[in-house]
């Protein structure tokens, strides 16, 4: 199952993903490819990265890392907007112009530099998909309300047309609100099977919070 994750901070921008493809056929997993797939590319020209998360055979039957290294190697862009147009155009144009069925969630994460509000180059984020989505946790508690236990399960909204979503900066924040979180918290988008990593992160990084509080200890480090 698919993990990707794009954080952006004051120093810059890091992106991670899994290696694994998950082949399914009816309903049924019928392979999981481990090996020959990339799901985190580089675009050179515009000195951004890119990968992708969900039901990407029901875009192109083209490997999709082989469909994206067409499009990334195209004379069609010239900046991280104009790519995300083109790329926008070329998944709809894939799909033909007609949202995927539902439950066919499809998202590509593209984080680059790009002028801010005030004209300002920064780390900026851009999630291109074809509708929202959610994990639902579906809690049950005993009768004294103490949870016993959940059930994770995907849920998302009908699907439609691939559109550009600009996650970070938001542009329904102010500069100084985008600014802030940029400089103090930064901006993690997760997309995939991220159920566990996202368990785990919330208590690292109360753990992380903890130990920093120490004159002597700095995790991670300061860059200097």
């Amino acid at each position: 199952m698919t993990l990707v994750l794009t954080e952006i901070t004051k120093v810059g921008i890091a992106m991670a993903a899994d290696s694994a493809i998950t082949k399914i056929q009816g309903n049924k997993i019928i392979e999981v490819d481990e090996q020959g797939w990339q799901k985190l590319l580089r675009i050179p020209k515009i000195n951004a990265g890119i990968s992708y998360w969900g039901m990407i055979g029901a875009v192109t039957r083209q490997q999709f890392d082989n469909w994206l290294q067409d499009k990334i190697a195209s004379d069609q862009y010239n900046d991280l907007y104009s790519f995300a147009n083109y790329l926008v155009s070329e998944l709809n144009k894939a799909c033909k112009n007609v949202p995927l069925k539902d439950r066919h969630d499809v998202g590509i994460h593209l984080a680059g530099y790009s002028a801010w509000s005030d004209k300002v180059i920064r780390p900026t984020f851009l999630h291109i998909h074809n509708g929202h989505g959610r994990i639902l946790m579906n809690p049950k508690y005993d009768h004294n309300k103490i949870l016993i236990s959940i059930n994770p399960v995907w849920d998302s909204d009908s699907r439609k047309l691939f559109e550009i979503h600009n996650d970070f900066p938001n542009p329904d924040i102010s500069l100084i609100g985008n600014l802030n979180t940029l400089n103090n918290t930064g901006w993690i988008t997760r997309n995939g099977d991220f159920f566990l990593y996202a368990v785990l992160q919330e208590y690292i990084n109360k753990a992380i919070y903890f130990i920093n509080l120490s004159q002597n200890i700095k995790i991670p480090k300061k860059p200097t």
